[in-house]
């Protein structure tokens, strides 16, 4: 058979799952970069545990409680720079700030030092919130990709069990503690986590190749085989391995041999058909015939449940603290999450429940448990259920759907647009509760009903589709020039064979 005939149409993805499959690499890769997520669900709960305590300690109106609850947009300007420069500076980089600005609580005397810690910590974690879903995406084989995100969504949730642990240690109650020693032991998984990253990490692949190095791109794949070679224990037993094999016709510029001459033409072409009319970073691409109904609908989607999610985590403890209520109250809502995790990976890649589908009837669910939860306390925890079902079908779909060269800016994008919302929360649900505790759940259920119609019009669904297909049938669209390109290349192919 011709070897060349045979890769003539390898993708990206193919050549993942058939040379690299899934080892040592991507789970060190999630096993680092989970600690991103974790700190993003530690920073939610330890800023909804500090603002009852500032409001007390500092004597603060709910005109200033609400300005340090607001949520920057640091994941917009993610886009811009991720897109441009790469994951991997970005990510190492965004952990080591992160660690500084956490421990510049420690300076804080007043309402104007917290304003500024506030915006600099908030932003520099937004900003690092959509690297980990891009990075694993694009290093991952399409059968567990939807999994890896939902895992990577869960550690959201482990780190505000993280959070609890902390305020136990530091705090005596919701109104007061040692919230700046809670805030110093906080900074240490982003230091861990950098110095990680920096060591063990290595730039995507995808996007060395939409931004036109194709070779090095391929060396880091050859790097991955290697790295994934011989895969044992738990490992081997949980996902597919793939056994390396050296090319009797390397590429030139190959480390490793594993890769073959015909294969590095193939995925030369696929590049071409790919990346051949995209801008990188630019919100115009968000906005053109194949993005546009997509980008609006995920921008509504986000802005309503981070709405819901923050919301509810700022006004719970308000809730719990006017009814004497404990920690351990506050952490068996959240605890409403793990299961909701569990049930996400075992139906994830179901095609007919996928992302979309799951997303649609979690999101009427909750709406119910919201109404429910008006005229009762305990359906919350069961709301908390459905939303995280939410979050994690969430992460992969808005990750998959947008192209390489604007993913991180279209999650990016939307999680801004998201973090909007929950920037505004402060502003209706504090005054909704000072007028009847439980009013704020109304408030939820609306927004409920918005994300229900809003994920039922979504164009299509990702489960089981490929990282940069244009279309509803999960190909890539093609056109007379890419022809012309294919057609150049098979002939120098066979020139240089000759």
């Amino acid at each position: 058979m011709n070897p060349y005939k045979e890769n003539a149409k390898l993708s990206l993805d193919q050549l993942i799952e058939k040379r690299c499959g899934t080892g040592r690499y991507q789970v060190l890769a999630l096993s680092i970069l989970v600690f991103i997520d974790l700190n993003d669900g530690c920073e939610l709960i330890l800023m909804s545990f500090l603002m009852p305590i500032l409001k007390s300690e500092w004597q603060l109106t709910s005109l200033q409680i609400q300005v340090l609850t607001r949520m920057v947009l640091g994941s917009l300007l993610t886009g811009f720079v991720a897109d441009r420069k790469g994951r991997f500076k970005c990510i190492y980089l965004s952990c080591l700030i992160q660690f500084f600005m956490a421990n510049s609580f420690l300076l804080c005397t007043n309402f104007y030092h917290m304003i500024f810690a506030r915006f600099g910590y908030g932003f520099v974690y937004g900003f690092s919130i959509p690297l980990t879903t891009t990075m694993i995406s694009e290093i991952t084989a399409p059968d567990v990709r939807g999994r890896f995100l939902i895992v990577i969504n869960f550690f959201v949730s482990v780190g505000k069990i993280y959070a609890f642990l902390l305020a136990f240690l530091c705090l005596e109650n919701f109104n007061q503690g040692n919230w700046r020693f809670m805030m110093c032991l906080s900074s240490t998984t982003s230091l861990i986590v950098g110095i990680l990253a920096w060591i063990y990490l290595m730039e995507s692949p995808r996007y060395l190749m939409g931004n036109g190095q194709v070779i090095e791109g391929l060396n880091i794949i050859e790097e991955i085989i290697h790295k994934n070679q011989n895969n044992t224990g738990i490992i081997s037993k949980l996902f597919k391995s793939v056994q390396p094999e050296v090319s009797s016709d390397p590429f030139k510029g190959s480390k490793y041999g594993y890769i073959s001459v015909q294969e590095r033409i193939a995925i030369e072409k696929w590049v071409i058909k790919v990346f051949r009319s995209q801008k990188k970073g630019t919100l115009i691409e968000l906005f053109n015939k194949n993005n546009k109904s997509t980008t609006i609908r995920l921008w509504i989607i986000w802005f309503c449940i981070n709405f819901m999610y923050y919301g509810q985590l700022l006004i719970l403890p308000f809730i719990l603290g006017s009814k004497q209520k404990t920690f351990v109250d506050y952490l068996t809502t959240v605890l409403g999450e793990i299961p909701s995790i569990i049930l996400s990976l075992l139906i994830v890649e179901i095609p007919f429940l996928g992302r979309k589908n799951t997303m649609t009837i979690s999101f009427f669910c909750a709406t119910i448990m919201h109404v429910w939860s008006y005229y009762a306390s305990w359906p919350y925890f069961f709301a908390r259920f459905f939303m995280k079902e939410c979050w994690a079908m969430l992460y992969p779909y808005s990750t998959e759907i947008f192209h390489t060269s604007n993913r991180t800016l279209g999650f990016g994008s939307s999680a801004a647009v998201g973090r909007i919302g929950a920037a505004i929360s402060p502003y209706i649900l504090i005054p909704l509760f000072e007028q009847e505790a439980h009013l704020p759940f109304l408030a939820f259920a609306i927004s409920s009903v918005i994300s229900t119609l809003s994920t039922f019009t979504l164009p299509y669904d990702t489960v089981g589709k490929s990282l940069d297909f244009q279309n509803s049938d999960g190909e890539v669209e093609s056109n007379k020039e890419d022809e012309i390109k294919e057609i150049m290349m098979v002939l120098i192919e066979k020139k240089n064979q000759n």
